[in-house]
C-alpha cells in the first residue's frame, strides 16, 4: 500500500459534523452540509432533521456567522471555512499536506482540501467529512481512530507507522449498529469516526475491500492521535449502473 493518497476525488458536497463536548460520550452529529453550486458553496442545515434536533438539544447553536434560524446560507461560505486552514502561501504548506496523506505537489481545490483535511480546530468541535458520493473503483482516505484513549487494547508505544489495520463491522454494537472497529495486531484500537460510517458501509455493500495501515501517530499523552491511511477497492460488478442523483 502506498504511503500517500493517489486518487483524489473532488467532492460535490461535504458533511458538517459537530461534537457535543459536554455530553458523556462526546457524541458527534451531522448538522448540515456544504454543497457546491457552480462556483459558489452553500451551507445547508439539517441533512437529517432528527440528528439536527438531537444536536440542538445537546447545545448546538449553529456555525459562527451563519445563524441556525436560517436553514440555508449562500454568501461567503467557502471563505469562512477556508479560514480554518493555513494559507497555501505558508512556507510549510507542503508539509501540512503530507501530514494529511496528500502529496505536496497535488492539484487539489479549496473545497477538496476542506474535505480531505477535515478542517478541524482544537476547541470548537466542528469537522468537515468527505462523503465520497461518486468515487472511482479505487480511492484512499485518511481516517482518525476514534476513541483510542478509552477503547484501545494496545499502548501507543506498541504501534508503529506502517502497521497493518483491519476494519471489522459490529452490527450488534449497543451504541451504534453501524459501528466499525479498527484493529491492529489482533487488538482493538478504536472505531471509525461516526461521520464516515455511512459511506464505508455503502462501499462494503458494493463489495469493497478495505485495506489500512497506521499512517501517523501524534498528539499528547492525555490525547494520543492515531491516523490510518485507508485504501478502498470496490467490486465493479456490484456498483450500480446509474448512481443515485444527489438531492441538495
Amino acid at each position: 500500500m502506498n504511503r500517500l493518497i493517489e486518487h483524489l476525488v473532488e467532492p460535490q458536497r461535504l458533511l458538517l459534523c459537530w461534537q457535543a463536548r459536554e455530553s458523556k460520550d462526546r457524541s458527534r452529529y451531522c448538522v448540515g452540509q456544504l454543497v457546491k453550486h457552480g462556483d459558489e458553496v452553500w451551507l445547508q442545515y439539517g441533512v437529517d432533521d432528527q440528528e439536527l434536533a438531537q444536536a440542538i438539544e445537546m447545545g448546538f447553536q449553529g456555525y459562527p456567522a451563519f445563524p441556525l434560524n436560517r436553514p440555508e446560507h449562500r454568501r461567503h461560505v467557502l471563505d469562512a471555512f477556508m479560514r480554518r486552514l493555513p494559507p497555501r502561501s505558508r512556507r510549510d504548506f507542503g508539509r501540512y499536506l503530507e501530514l494529511r496523506g496528500i502529496s505536496a505537489n497535488a492539484e487539489i481545490s479549496d473545497f477538496g482540501l476542506l474535505g480531505y483535511t477535515g478542517a478541524k480546530l482544537p476547541n470548537d468541535g466542528f469537522e468537515l467529512v468527505h462523503p465520497f458520493d461518486e468515487p472511482p473503483a479505487v480511492f484512499e482516505m485518511l481516517v482518525e481512530v476514534a476513541g483510542f484513549r478509552h477503547e484501545a487494547e494496545i499502548g501507543i508505544s506498541q504501534l508503529q507507522e506502517g502497521d497493518s489495520i483491519r476494519f471489522i463491522p459490529e452490527p450488534d454494537n449497543t451504541y451504534d449498529r453501524l459501528a466499525i472497529r479498527i484493529e491492529s495486531q489482533g487488538r482493538k484500537l478504536g472505531y471509525v469516526p461516526r461521520g464516515q460510517l455511512e459511506m464505508l458501509h455503502r462501499m462494503i455493500d458494493q463489495g469493497a475491500s478495505l485495506e489500512g495501515m497506521v499512517f501517523r501517530i501524534n498528539g499528547t499523552d492525555d490525547r494520543p492521535l492515531v491516523y490510518v491511511l485507508t485504501s478502498i477497492t470496490r467490486d465493479q460488478s456490484a456498483i450500480p449502473k446509474t448512481a443515485p442523483r444527489l438531492e441538495a
